[in-house]
């Protein structure tokens, strides 16, 4: 496999990440988190929780408690995958993945989301919109004169996942699933066998968002290598800059993996700045747990 750090810059890592304890909760992997957030005076996140008999898997919410993560049993619970969150100024925008599976397969998937003033005011029975058939990684920014649209093909010119950008006026737009089609390529220096999705966006100025995203290949013993990688998109020229490989499995202690194959896998969840500037990336670890790792401002203009 290619050193990513020939196309990627490096060295942005301020302490080896750590594992997040969760309570309340048996049987089951948690991973691929959403980041921390406030509601009041309490901090929560927001985890992929798996059967592991089953597979089946569910969006739940934790709250932090002494440095561990509690199941909170009286919250809505979403039967979708690898759950995300946007912070708007009227209220929430929150998604997944919702798939079904046929023989151990996926027959289709989509994304689905949920719009409210917070995530208790949510009702698992009624979303607001969903994406087309097959398309992840759909995410979502709010402008300053709309939202901008964070996409997700594959196949066809796009061969696999590559990430493209629209703008909207409002977010009832997210209801036609045409408007998913409109996007333009954002150029990223990948390879043929590499693809590529949106985990979070952050606005950082009237021009500049900060994108949070995963990189990933599969070998030629059929592993999968996934990476976090950040980059600051000017959505006015469609330039990059600062694309920066932020997090790899091994800056992570070692742990169990849901399959053998899966061994290599960070799939970034969202980021929070501290009160130094810096940030702490929130992953999912080989399909099995949850980490968090510090790392120096990505996004510096």
């Amino acid at each position: 496999m290619e050193n990513l750090s020939k196309r990627f810059k490096e060295g942005i890592i301020l302490e080896k990440g750590r594992k997040l304890v969760f309570e309340g909760i048996e049987n089951k992997r948690i991973y691929n988190p959403t980041a921390p957030f406030r509601i009041e005076n309490d901090t929560y996140i927001i985890c992929r929780v798996e059967d592991r008999m089953t597979g089946e898997s569910k969006s739940m919410l934790f709250q932090n408690k002494e440095d561990k993560w509690f199941l909170v049993k009286d919250a809505p619970v979403f039967n979708l995958e690898d759950p995300f969150i946007t912070f708007l100024k009227d209220g929430i925008l929150f998604g997944g993945v919702y798939v079904e599976w046929e023989n151990k397969k996926v027959k289709f998937l989509r994304t689905i989301f949920y719009y409210g003033r917070n995530f208790f005011n949510l009702d698992p029975q009624k979303p607001f919109a969903q994406g087309p058939l097959m398309m992840k990684d759909i995410r979502i920014v709010e402008l300053d004169n709309g939202f901008g649209v964070f996409t997700r093909p594959q196949g066809g010119e796009f061969l696999r996942g590559r990430i493209c950008y629209l703008e909207i006026n409002n977010l009832d737009y997210l209801k036609d699933e045409n408007i998913y089609n409109q996007g333009k390529l954002i150029s990223l220096p990948l390879n043929e066998n590499e693809w590529v999705g949106s985990n979070e966006i952050i606005s950082l100025d009237e021009s500049n968002l900060g994108v949070l995203a995963h990189l990933a290949s599969k070998d030629d013993n059929d592993n999968l290598h996934y990476s976090a990688i950040t980059f600051i998109f000017n959505r006015k020229n469609f330039q990059i800059r600062n694309l920066i490989l932020i997090a790899q499995r091994q800056n992570f202690p070692p742990g169990p993996y849901k399959e053998k194959r899966l061994e290599d896998v960070v799939f970034p969840g969202g980021l929070i700045k501290d009160e130094n500037g810096d940030y702490i990336l929130y992953c999912g670890l080989s399909d099995e747990e949850v980490g968090e790792i510090k790392i120096k401002n990505p996004f510096c203009l």
